[in-house]
């Protein structure tokens, strides 16, 4: 698909003009302002073509985007499980403790078991 002067619509600047697209970004050139996407994840939600429409490319290339984060996640989910089950904790959002008193918490409960 040729992106060089393609006429799209996003939800908060307006009409745009496509000036470029390289790799992975898009740029689009409204008119007050020009703003960098990340192509092909701004047209799931803020971004059409002028006619109100997403191309069957463009849709094929969010499916692919998709389907290659969720293989990522499913390797960090796998890596995750495996580290848990060596006892071994990963720094995140999921094996964080939130609350210091937690922390120390956990960390007397480990003192005791020694």
């Amino acid at each position: 698909m040729v992106f060089d002067n393609l006429e799209v619509r996003h939800k908060t600047f307006g009409n745009g003009i496509v000036i470029s697209k390289q790799s992975k970004y898009i740029t689009v050139k409204f008119s007050d302002t020009q703003k960098i996407f990340v192509y092909p994840d701004v047209f799931e939600n803020f971004l059409t073509l002028s006619d109100g429409t997403v191309s069957d490319e463009i849709m094929n290339d969010i499916a692919v985007a998709n389907s290659q984060k969720a293989e990522i996640i499913r390797k960090k989910q796998e890596e995750n499980l495996r580290a848990m089950t060596k006892g071994i904790v990963i720094p995140g959002k999921d094996g964080a403790l939130s609350d210091p008193e937690d922390e120390l918490a956990s960390k007397t409960q480990e003192q005791e078991e020694i």
